[in-house]
């Protein structure tokens, strides 16, 4: 094979292939450099730990602030149906008091226009029903 290439194309032939070849010998040792590769795994789960961990809080504040609401409207809900309560109660308290008070008016009331039973004839029962129960032991003893 004759060669009818120039100095200068076997110069640029030359100055191509070490590029070439130190493009080649720097991904070579691009690929073994182990530390580096760890380096940038670690790096990568770092930031995949750091963006869940914010979404986690993100979610976990969104979550506390739904939370706050609701208790607040219930707090809310407690206080109107606790003054309803209340009005009610009050309201019932006073309906028993006044018919309390109409209550003792009519037992006083009832109390004055009933005649209390003559003391003649309360003793005259007593008498009686002594009588009778002295009758009754006097029969069981003669037996």
């Amino acid at each position: 094979m004759s060669d009818t290439r120039s100095r200068d194309e076997v110069r640029k032939d030359i100055a191509e292939t070490r590029t070439e070849m130190a493009e080649t010998a720097s991904a070579l040792a691009e690929k073994a450099d182990v530390k580096a590769h760890v380096k940038n795994a670690v790096a990568e789960k770092k930031q995949a730990a750091a963006d869940k961990t914010a979404h986690a809080k993100e979610v976990a504040a969104e979550k506390t602030e739904h939370v706050k609401e609701v208790a607040a409207a219930k707090t809310e809900q407690v206080k109107e149906s606790l003054a309803h309560v209340k009005q009610s109660t009050a309201e019932t308290a006073a309906r028993v008091a006044e018919h309390a008070v109409d209550a003792k008016d009519q037992y006083v009331e009832g109390a004055r226009e009933r005649r209390p039973i003559p003391l003649a004839v309360a003793g005259a029962v007593l008498l009686a029903g002594a009588a009778a129960v002295t009758a009754l032991l006097r029969r069981r003893h003669r037996r």
